[in-house]
């Protein structure tokens, strides 16, 4: 608890900061629902997917009605994966292992994929002598489908990011190599947690390509960052072959890609808007956006509010426009880059005050009649669960590596004495995303 003095002075700073904000919201302003019908304006990189004659704006919905939609997929699969997060030993060994897992949702034919998982381990130890050799899956009892990936990663320079780099390499490997297999099986559409390209290999990519910012990763391990968006590419391209649906769902972002191409259009354009505009962020923004004060107990009953489409055709990286893909070493089998380019929504479900985006490759959504069929499945998911579709949920809860499975897999290693951080010890990266 914190000191009764010390609390009295917060409490008396944050009374000032409530009164200065109400002075500040009595001023008149652009509200973030106005700013949101600027997208319409050239420019950005970002462009509404919309006829001609429609304006960029909220729409809201009653979940009552959304219940009652057509859903064209009864089934639907969800990716999630989990990690060990860092284990750190007393000789420098670094180590991070995951696991990927499929969960179903509805009456499917193929509820055994749910039993199959893909695991990864990572190990790092920058001596010369130190080989893990080709240890695969035959090496050790795996059970029947189960798939077990071990990797080492390569000798580098020392670098404070390296615990980021081994565990974003188990996850996103994991993740994208789970998807990619299953993706021939299934007959539903597929729901990531997370985006369609993932973070940090999806940064990593981009950095290189524009030849700026922290490289060290594609420097350090190249083949291994092109290995992990190939399996996400070759997802994408699969689930068209099948004409089936792709979907990344994203619940927390500090991203301001959105609100960076709005302020760009605005700036570019000659109306009376002063930029940069008040929100941080694309999560602020569209959250302020996307709020109604009936959202929950209004004349029509909760109300679930989206936007239309947004298709991005370049990231500007370090000020430099680039179209991810175009120029690294990935295979594309349809098309041109633009064609794997992001085409994304917002939606905030009022019982939970969640908001989300929601993210399709362009190759699979170029058909407005397919990418409504897409939108109206995402909202009646997220109508019914109030937070991320029901299959992603399940395969999360499948995935889960929990504390004690992290500590018991760290006391195998038995030759070296293992290191625990003070803030691991107290439980708390256990509360970490």
């Amino acid at each position: 608890m914190t000191d009764l003095g010390a609390y009295a002075a917060l409490e008396g700073m944050f009374n000032e900061l409530d009164h200065a904000v109400s002075e500040f919201e009595e001023e008149p302003r652009i509200t973030a629902e106005e700013a949101l019908s600027y997208f319409g304006l050239p420019g950005g990189f970002i462009e509404p997917l919309l006829p001609d004659d429609e304006e960029f704006g909220v729409i809201h919905e009653p979940t009552a009605d959304v219940y009652e939609w057509d859903d064209p997929w009864s089934v639907s699969y969800g990716i999630d994966g989990s990690t060990t997060r860092s284990l750190q030993f007393s000789n420098g060994l670094l180590a991070g292992a995951s696991v990927a897992k499929l969960g179903v949702s509805g009456d499917s034919e193929h509820a055994e994929l749910a039993n199959r998982a893909t695991t990864t381990l990572v190990a790092h130890l920058n001596e010369d002598e130190f080989s893990l050799g080709d240890i695969d899956d035959s090496e050790f009892d795996t059970p029947e489908g189960i798939e077990a990936h071990v990797f080492q990663f390569p000798q580098c320079e020392r670098t404070s990011r390296l615990e980021e780099y081994v565990v974003g390499v188990s996850r996103t490997y994991a993740e994208g190599r789970h998807a990619y297999e299953v993706a021939n099986e299934i007959d539903g559409p597929l729901f990531i947690d997370g985006p369609i390209y993932p973070n940090p290999a999806f940064g990593w990519m981009l950095f290189e390509q524009v030849g700026e910012g922290p490289r060290r990763m594609t420097e350090i391990w190249p083949e291994m960052v092109s290995d992990i968006l190939q399996n996400y590419v070759n997802t994408v391209e699969t689930m068209h072959h099948r004409d089936l649906p792709l979907v990344g769902i994203t619940k927390t972002s500090g991203s301001a890609v959105a609100l960076d191409a709005l302020e760009t259009k605005i700036d570019d354009a000659d109306v009376d808007v002063s930029v940069p505009l008040p929100w941080t962020n694309d999560h602020q923004l569209f959250d302020d956006a996307l709020f109604t004060m009936e959202d929950k107990h209004g004349d029509r009953g909760s109300i679930i509010s989206y936007t239309p489409w947004l298709r991005q055709t370049k990231q500007t990286v370090r000020g430099h426009p680039v179209v991810p893909f175009e120029t690294f070493d990935v295979n594309l089998e349809h098309g041109d880059a633009s064609e794997y380019q992001r085409v994304f929504f917002y939606a905030r479900t009022p019982m939970t005050d969640n908001v989300m985006r929601i993210e399709v490759p362009y190759l699979l959504v170029k058909d407005a009649e397919r990418r409504d069929q897409i939108q109206r499945k995402v909202l009646v998911e997220l109508s019914q669960q109030q937070k991320e579709p029901r299959a992603i949920t399940h395969a999360d809860e499948m995935a889960r590596i929990t504390r004690v499975d992290r500590n018991k897999l760290r006391q195998i290693i038995g030759s070296v004495r293992a290191i625990e951080d003070y803030n691991e010890k107290r439980g708390f990266r256990d509360m970490e995303g």
